[in-house]
C-alpha cells in the first residue's frame, strides 16, 4: 500500500473513534436528562415535588418500614417509610449500603403514591428485585415483600 493511502486510512480511523466518543457522551447526557424528567413527573404525580405541601390533617406515613435481613452484620436494622426513601451506596441515601459493592450509588427509591408504597429501580447496574422478580417498572410494596438491592435483602414490615 502506498504511504498516502495509509495516511488517509489512519485519519479516517481517527475520525471514526472521535465520532464514537461524541456519540457515547451524547447518549449518556440524553439518558440522564430523560431520567431526570421521569423523576420530576413521578414526583409531581405522587406529590413529593418541591414546594408541594400536604393538605392539613393529611398523614403520608404508611406505617411500613424496611428491615434488613442480609447481610448478617446489619440484620434487624430498620428504616421507616414515610416520604421518599432512597437506597444505595451514596452517602445521601436514606438506606445507605456503603459496604455493598453490588449496589449502585443511587440504586432504588421507595415512595408513597395514592396512599400506597411503591419502589422503582433507578437505572442500577445489577437491578432491584422484589420477591426475586427484577423490576422493570415501579411496583407496589406490601407487608412481607422482600426487596433485594445488590447483596442486601430487606423485608417490608409494619
Amino acid at each position: 500500500m502506498s504511504h498516502g493511502l495509509l495516511e488517509i486510512l489512519r485519519y479516517f480511523l481517527l475520525a471514526l473513534i472521535w465520532l464514537f466518543v461524541v456519540y457515547a457522551i451524547r447518549a449518556v447526557f440524553s439518558e440522564g436528562r430523560r431520567f431526570r424528567m421521569q423523576r420530576r413527573q413521578l414526583a409531581a404525580a405522587d406529590g413529593t415535588a418541591l414546594g408541594v405541601e400536604d393538605p392539613p390533617g393529611h398523614d403520608r406515613r404508611s406505617g411500613l418500614c424496611l428491615r434488613v435481613l442480609e447481610p448478617e452484620a446489619r440484620r434487624d436494622q430498620v428504616f421507616e417509610l414515610g416520604r421518599e426513601v432512597t437506597i444505595g451506596r451514596g452517602v445521601d441515601c436514606v438506606v445507605a449500603l456503603d459496604g455493598d459493592s453490588y449496589a449502585s450509588s443511587l440504586h432504588a427509591r421507595v415512595f408513597p403514591r395514592n396512599g400506597e408504597v411503591w419502589i422503582e429501580d433507578l437505572g442500577s447496574t445489577n437491578g432491584t428485585y422484589v420477591n426475586e422478580r427484577r423490576l422493570d417498572a415501579p411496583a407496589r410494596l406490601r407487608r412481607g415483600d422482600r426487596v433485594r438491592v445488590g447483596g442486601t435483602v430487606l423485608e417490608v414490615r409494619r
